[in-house]
């Protein structure tokens, strides 16, 4: 089997794999091929052909949908580990063993939840693509694991220690405004009110300790996403409520909640709309980011974002070229199927031909066989 050749788009998948560790197609075509209308096909037969050759492991499907098929979670294998690591881009874990891979996606709601969290991460991504807004770190789940940071909760007398480990952690700067440090939890409905309060508390006493020193940020915003209004409610009520109890309602303000989907809303409207409720009490809506002067919430004077801003394991690959490149590969794709209909055509006619020749043996030949 020939070495793949890979080009500009397997790159920038690669890549972007790397950086959230978990992706479907549906989530690599939101990132790469915002414009296509053609149901993720091309981003599938894309992964198909990184998985076959050991850059991508196709871990298994995720539960059947209601509608349409369920979909394959991608991560980084081994080729792709040492494609990347050769081109000097930082692994973002630091081991890979194909059997914990596979083991972590038969575990549906840890899956589901860390895809969830992956929306988010995407649509900021997406941000920073389309507009004059840059994320300088990222840091998913995993990575934050690694840091291993623990705390004594606010208010809680049990002298054990609390893992704090959001969902994932990134920086987002508008022009040249100041960086806004933004926690992500993202909620499922799960958890009952002693546990999201026993949450909150350990948050609380990881924004005054440990936080500022480990990530080296002078600010925080926690970014809660949760699946409905009614959960929306209860969550800052509970919030509201834990912060009163440990005397800490002067940090309510970094708390934000919001129900609006991520794969269904604009990128622009989830960080400049107000679409976030403050605690105590829900009904105060205001926007995670603040928009520069020139850039309006009804997106008239859109900013683009240019397409040379590099980034150390970023590839910078224009949006036109990779539509291009996709054309490119989807003529090329037709001619082979078409090439191999001709074949298979060709060699069906000279069996038919073989099958039907007339022949006879002529006089004096038939004891020679």
């Amino acid at each position: 089997m020939a070495a793949l050749q890979l080009g500009h788009a397997d790159d920038a998948i690669l890549r972007s794999v790397n950086r959230l560790n978990y992706m479907t197609a549906a989530q690599v075509g939101r990132l790469l091929y915002p414009s296509a209308c053609d149901e993720n096909r091309y981003v599938q037969r894309r992964l198909r052909r990184l998985a076959e050759a050991d850059y991508l492991l196709r871990l298994r499907e995720l539960p059947t949908p209601r509608i349409g098929s369920a979909p394959h979670v991608f991560t980084l294998a081994d080729q792709g580990r040492r494609y990347l690591s050769s081109r000097g881009v930082v692994l973002t874990s630091p081991y890979y063993r194909p059997s914990e891979e596979r083991q972590k996606a038969v575990d549906n709601p840890f899956m589901e939840h860390t895809l969830a969290a992956v929306d988010v991460l995407v649509a900021a991504e997406m941000l920073c693509r389309d507009y004059v807004v840059s994320m300088p770190s990222l840091l998913t789940e995993r990575q934050l694991k690694r840091m291993n940071i623990r705390v004594q909760p606010a208010g809680q007398p049990s002298p054990r220690l609390t893992a704090v480990i959001p969902d994932g952690w990134f920086v987002l700067t508008v022009g040249n405004h100041d960086p806004v440090c933004i926690a992500l939890e993202l909620d499922r409905g799960t958890e009952g009110q002693q546990h999201w309060r026993r949450k909150i508390a350990a948050l609380v006493a990881w924004a005054e300790g440990p936080y500022r020193e480990a990530f080296q940020a002078d600010n925080l915003t926690v970014a809660v996403v949760v699946p409905t209004r009614a959960r929306l409610v209860q969550l800052i009520e509970w919030t509201g409520d834990e912060l009163e109890a440990i005397g800490k309602t002067e940090l309510a303000d970094i708390f934000l909640f919001t129900e609006a989907s991520p794969t269904a809303t604009e990128p622009f409207d989830l960080f400049f709309s107000p679409l976030w409720h403050t605690a105590p009490t829900a009904g105060q809506l205001v926007s995670m980011l603040d928009a520069p002067p020139s850039v309006d919430s009804d997106h008239a004077s859109r900013l683009v974002a240019p397409p040379s801003r590099p980034t150390d394991d970023k590839p910078t690959v224009s949006t036109q070229w990779g539509e291009v490149e996709r054309e490119i590969e989807l003529v090329e794709e037709e001619l082979d199927e078409v090439e191999e209909e001709i074949r298979l055509e060709v060699e069906t006619k000279v069996d038919i031909e073989d099958d039907d020749f007339p022949w006879t043996l002529s006089e004096g030949e038939e004891g020679r066989y």
